[in-house]
């Protein structure tokens, strides 16, 4: 009893001379960025312009695989839509299997394929993994097509346009896009009722030929593999494959407005409004601006702590949450600031929004929020490489985006390299002010007379994006 008593006078001691040279006041220094270690993967090339990457992780007697087609962004037109269904159609089984077949197949062997217009992906036990991987490369080149399920493909698209026609945030969706890009772009077009009935199984048919191809491929497995197995299944299940040449499109530049401007669009049954500040921008990922551009996001509206949420939540309660985000890529992209907001305070609320990105384009940020914002992607960085396929999807990115071959080694590095004079530089370039777009989707009665108060430009649209002429 006398030593255990002893025992906890002695911890005591020690916890209260602890707790005297803590300092609570003071928040604890963050500690150096995670060091970045990651196996590359294996890669191969097969004949016919497939690229493989291989990431073996035997922790577990499970493979996973994923193949993805680099065709860009594609223009459908009139057609718009037909990329959609031919994704459906493409899970609607072979030329040997019915689908109810096909999805016995996979389910004896609890395993999970899925196919889209752009690839598809199996995942399985190492035990079952070839069979259910050559079923994905089944489906993928040697669809059915049947008319019945185009029939009930087409007619559940018709009835999903139909239940958003009153939905702020798919007209918001299909709105602020074709006001950005124009309605021509492969960024700006989208279904209707129209083009999808015009869509034929021919069609569907014509575009597979074209777009799922071996051309531009990327195969990429992950697990309880060996590369050597891997290639080998590769070869027997897609080196005869043949079809179409892609390239990467080229599509003509758009401009932002000459000056800003507000578009509208009246739903006069909606309960809150759908607001919008977007910008076109370049970022190509090997930009030298990519890393601080990701941080000044972050800083303005990349979640709860950021300025934007700050504002219009906490501040002013004009919204359950208001965030940004920009696109990155090999064409245009979008700068865009987002809220759904009470009808009457959607005037205000465009005013603070576009007050927020003016202070990000004039004032420094301070050591200690930009120090954060560097926090948090250190963090959600080194937490992310956990999954083994995270350094799959390094590897294709390297190649499809023309990186250098250290890219994500020195990720953070580069990203801790920012300074706030980065941050106002790239806020000044990316996120506009004086040349931006303001999308409204709403009760229009509610929020007009006080935005035409605020001098803005304004132009009213329909659901469709096309302009209401006054009468």
């Amino acid at each position: 009893m006398k030593k255990i008593f002893i025992f906890a006078v002695s911890v005591l001691f020690t916890q209260a001379a602890m707790a005297q040279k803590l300092d609570r006041s003071q928040k604890p220094k963050p500690g150096p960025a995670p060091a970045i270690t990651f196996a590359d993967p294996v890669i191969y090339k097969l004949s016919n312009g497939i690229t493989v990457l291989v990431v073996e992780n035997h922790k577990l007697p499970k493979v996973s695989a994923s193949y993805s087609i680099d065709a860009g962004p594609i223009t459908e037109g009139s057609k718009a839509g037909v990329i959609g269904l031919l994704g459906g159609m493409l899970n609607e089984g072979t030329v040997t299997k019915t689908k109810a077949q096909f999805d016995e197949a996979v389910d004896q062997m609890g395993a999970e394929v899925a196919l889209t217009s752009g690839g598809g992906q199996v995942s399985a036990l190492t035990r079952y993994f070839s069979n259910a991987f050559l079923l994905m490369a089944d489906a993928l080149r040697n669809p059915a097509f049947p008319e019945g399920s185009f029939d009930k493909l087409k007619s559940q698209s018709l009835t999903n346009l139909k239940s958003t026609e009153r939905s702020t945030t798919a007209i918001s969706g299909r709105v602020v896009n074709a006001l950005s890009f124009g309605l021509k772009h492969p960024f700006g077009e989208f279904e209707t009722a129209q083009s999808i009935q015009t869509i034929t199984l021919e069609d569907i048919k014509v575009a597979y030929k074209k777009y799922v191809t071996p051309s531009r491929g990327y195969l990429t497995f992950v697990g309880d593999i060996k590369p050597e197995a891997a290639k080998a299944l590769a070869l027997k299940a897609f080196g005869d494959w043949r079809g179409s040449v892609l390239t990467f499109p080229v599509l003509d530049k758009v401009s932002n407005p000459a000056k800003t401007e507000v578009d509208v669009v009246d739903v006069p049954n909606a309960v809150q409004s759908e607001l919008t500040v977007t910008n076109l921008i370049e970022l190509p990922m090997s930009s030298p601006d990519y890393h601080a551009v990701l941080l000044a996001n972050q800083i303005l509206g990349g979640g709860a702590d950021a300025k934007l949420f700050r504002n219009l939540r906490e501040k002013h309660g004009f919204t359950y949450g208001a965030y940004s985000r920009t696109g990155s890529g090999r064409g245009q992209s979008t700068f865009s600031a987002t809220a759904s907001v009470r009808n009457e305070k959607v005037d205000s609320a465009v005013v603070e929004f576009l007050k927020e990105i003016t202070i990000m384009r004039n004032e420094r940020v301070s050591p200690e929020i930009l120090q954060n914002a560097k926090n948090l992607y250190n963090g959600s960085f080194a937490l992310g490489l956990e999954n083994p396929a995270r350094s799959a999807g390094f590897a294709s990115n390297i190649l499809i985006n023309k990186l250098p071959k250290d890219f994500y080694r020195t990720y953070l590095q580069k990203l801790n390299a920012v300074t706030a004079a980065d941050i106002l530089r790239v806020s000044k370039k990316y996120f506009n002010h004086d040349n931006s777009r303001v999308v409204i989707v709403g009760q229009a009665n509610q929020f007009l007379p006080g935005l035409k108060k605020t001098g803005f430009i304004i132009k009213e649209y329909d659901s469709y994006a096309t302009p209401i002429v006054s009468k």
